[in-house]
């Protein structure tokens, strides 16, 4: 079955090539489609993947959508990293770029290796390591390419016009008569946040009577380069920033991103004890601020997001940066990796404190003390 639906999607990928496609189209131009599964999709031509190769990807659930929101909205889109990526990627390659793990699936899809063009498909789910794509998700594949070869054929003038405008195809398919709408407009909203989450009433009781500190603290994060080999996951760096006393605080979460909200009370009331407690908080992690902004608001303390905060992206661009030169985004053993991030996080918070106590006696603040 994996074969035939692979074989099925290598069909369409062979018309686009004949087509030059690649071509006429590129990344910036947007394939939006709603069906009558109630499910939607947005699809853009790869110029490049990782390099030379290139291909479609599909992006077909919320990660995505916020995914790509965020690239397009965010101040700094180099601090989004592929770990935040939720797609469907499928890839084009040459014979000297494929992995002995691609040449597995070619072989499972029963296809043999060509000098080039080898059709590779990649899932990408946020918080792991890419991995090839499943029967249920080649199945998706095909359904989606196959609507989004239908319209390319019948609309392409247009398409191209619309593109050249900047506007988006946004159709409407209706999937059981074979019909559909198209229109071309600005990209619709993608944005889709999660619900807020109850109160945490053993972290209310905790600091609720607690002495504020006149501070704020930016709380980002980002994904690591590394590979968990055990559970194919990538650690989250949690960044706490205090921006009037200039303290940092570096923690990592290294299972699986479905255990986050496990360990996020945890770690608050560490950075708390060993910090304070803020007026304000402001995250970057749409995630971690609807899940404990009810709670903190309860505090009386303030809660925003944001994509952006000079000092704190460059303290995490070089921490992301050092651990890169000691992992190289490499599959690691858990116990090799957690040796690898205390170390260097330990020497990095010292690193980064020290700095800020520098600049704080050049500008001396007054007690952060408020009632």
């Amino acid at each position: 079955m994996l074969d035939k639906i692979y074989k099925e999607i290598r069909l369409v990928i062979n018309n686009f090539i004949k087509k030059d496609y690649w071509k006429s189209f590129c990344s910036a131009d947007i394939f939006y489609f709603d069906d009558s599964k109630k499910k939607k999709t947005m699809i853009t031509f790869m110029d490049s993947f990782f390099g030379e190769s290139y291909g479609l990807q599909f992006f077909v659930n919320t990660d995505g959508f916020n995914y790509v929101h965020d690239i397009f909205t965010s101040k700094n889109p180099d601090m989004i990293s592929v770990g935040d990526c939720d797609s469907l990627c499928a890839v084009l390659v040459s014979k000297e770029k494929l992995t002995a793990e691609d040449k597995i699936f070619l072989t499972k899809c029963k296809s043999r290796v060509k000098e080039e063009n080898n059709l590779i498909i990649y899932r990408f789910k946020k918080g792991y390591a890419q991995r090839h794509a499943n029967l249920n998700e080649l199945k998706m594949i095909l359904e989606k390419i196959s609507y989004l070869s239908s319209i390319i054929q019948n609309e392409f003038n247009d398409l191209v016009n619309a593109f050249n405008q900047g506007l988006s195809a946004v159709a409407y398919v209706n999937l059981e008569e074979y019909l559909y709408h198209i229109s071309y407009l600005p990209l619709p909203f993608l944005e889709k946040n999660p619900k807020y989450k109850p109160v945490n009433q053993d972290f209310l009781n905790e600091y609720k009577n607690k002495t504020f500190i006149n501070d704020e603290c930016y709380l980002f994060t980002s994904y690591l380069p590394i590979i968990i080999k055990e559970t194919n996951v990538r650690p989250l760096l949690l960044y706490f920033y205090f921006s009037e006393s200039n303290k940092s605080y570096l923690k990592f979460i290294i299972d699986d991103p479905k255990a986050y909200y496990d360990y996020i009370y945890g770690i608050l009331d560490e950075v708390f004890l060993n910090v304070g407690k803020p007026i304000k908080f402001i995250f970057n992690n749409r995630d971690f601020f609807y899940y404990v902004a009810k709670t903190l608001n309860e505090l009386q303390i303030e809660c925003e997001r944001t994509d952006n905060n000079d000092r704190v992206d460059d303290n995490i661009t070089n921490v992301i940066s050092q651990i890169f030169e000691k992992t190289n985004d490499d599959v690691i053993e858990k116990e090799e990796a957690v040796i690898i991030l205390m170390d260097t996080l330990t020497k990095l918070i010292n690193e980064i404190n020290e700095s800020d106590d520098e600049t704080k006696e050049i500008n001396p603040e007054s007690s952060n003390l408020v009632s």
